[in-house]
């Protein structure tokens, strides 16, 4: 065999080595993937979330006048919370900005620095302990959900593992404030190589089915350094 041909066989191996695609990430059980979501939620110490809520009114306070829409901001373990609420009242669309730390919560309006304690009786603010407790956390609570399908996809670049299937809304009612009610179609996105969660996507099924509620999460910027402080201790 000349030497042409020789280079020539091996310049067509280096190309199928350089072109060999990368080990398939193993499928695992879907309540494997949701023990090991949630231990690894736990570990988490900061995360930036976005709530979004679509579909019929649901309101925030006992004179149904609030209505959320959409909450985004970052929480920091074991039970600290900022962000900027999106609310629509009478009309009109309103951004509040939200601390919370433990039990106590403050509130103002986006552009103004007058911060106001917010009493129980005011309305929901998301306890930021729903993110990260082994118990009554939404990972700890979606791990022990009836999740049996799964398959590997690809969102935004990151490779996952998309859990899906149905649940009741009873073990999530006290981390929605009662809110989310129902059947659930329930859908899960978790990092494949993390195993922490991404997304997760829930659907009343007794909504109306023109315009379903739908209830998405959407968690990024994990273990960032986040520092939370009182009104006036900034």
């Amino acid at each position: 065999m000349s030497r042409g041909w020789i280079r020539r066989i091996a310049v067509v191996g280096i190309l199928l080595l350089g072109c060999r695609r990368p080990e398939p990430t193993p499928i695992l059980s879907a309540s494997e993937i949701l023990a090991r979501a949630a231990e690894a939620m736990a570990r988490t110490r900061s995360v930036h979330f976005v709530l979004e809520r679509t579909g019929a009114p649901e309101y925030l306070d006992t004179a149904r006048t609030m209505m959320l829409r959409r909450v985004e901001g970052a929480v920091v373990q074991p039970d600290r919370l900022q962000g900027v609420a999106r609310i629509f009242s009478l009309g009109v669309i309103t951004e509040i900005r939200v601390l919370r730390i433990g039990d106590r919560v403050w509130i103002a309006l986006s552009g103004v620095g007058r911060w106001e304690a917010l009493s129980p009786d005011r309305g929901v603010v998301i306890d930021p302990r729903v993110f990260f407790d082994a118990e009554q956390g939404l990972p700890a609570l979606m791990a022990r959900a009836p999740l049996t399908g799964v398959r590997l996809e690809t969102l935004e670049g990151i490779r996952v593992y998309h859990l899906y299937g149905e649940l009741d809304s009873g073990p999530l009612a006290g981390w929605s404030a009662g809110m989310i009610t129902g059947r659930l179609q329930a859908d899960l996105w978790v990092d494949a190589g993390s195993f922490r969660i991404l997304r997760v996507r829930l659907v009343e099924r007794d909504s109306d089915p023109q315009d379903p509620t739908v209830w998405q999460l959407a968690l990024s910027d994990f273990d960032r350094p986040v520092e939370i402080r009182e009104p006036g201790g900034s």
